[in-house]
């Protein structure tokens, strides 16, 4: 069984190959809501059915392998302060009803949202991750 390590650095080994960001994000979410489920019922066994917590899903890019992007999914009884690269979700275990709360992108992406373009500039579709990012930049989104 080939490791992720050995195939990021078999890809890298063979030079430049450029993939569209759509298909880096297609890969990436194929098993999101399976994770999510799963770190969602796997708080539900350690916390029990009768309080309410967060299931938070953290991206980071590997240091050492840069063609490596990996989402963390943790749960939490306390409601986590908003960071880069973090959806934060809430999970009620005794309806198993999971509800998404925000979601705050990488650095570079909320500086675009935020200071370089006008709230009128966006789609309805991209207007909520405009006031969730300009939330986080304000110190108001919790």
């Amino acid at each position: 069984m080939m490791t992720v390590g050995q195939a990021a650095s078999d890809l890298l080994a063979k030079g430049d190959q450029k993939q569209p960001v759509i298909d880096t994000q297609r890969e990436m979410c194929k098993r999101y809501a399976d994770s999510l489920i799963e770190c969602a019922m796997g708080g539900k066994e350690r916390y029990g059915a009768s309080q309410p917590f967060y299931v938070c899903v953290q991206t980071k890019r590997e240091r050492l392998l840069p063609n490596v992007i990996r989402s963390f999914f943790y749960s939490r009884i306390s409601r986590p302060s908003p960071a880069y690269d973090l959806a934060l979700y809430w999970f009620d275990p005794h309806e198993e009803r999971l509800e998404f709360v925000w979601c705050i992108p990488d650095k570079e992406t909320v500086e675009n949202l935020v200071l370089d373009y006008p709230k009128g500039f966006y789609s309805s579709d991209h207007l909520q991750l405009y006031e969730f990012c300009k939330g986080f930049v304000e110190g108001t989104l919790i």
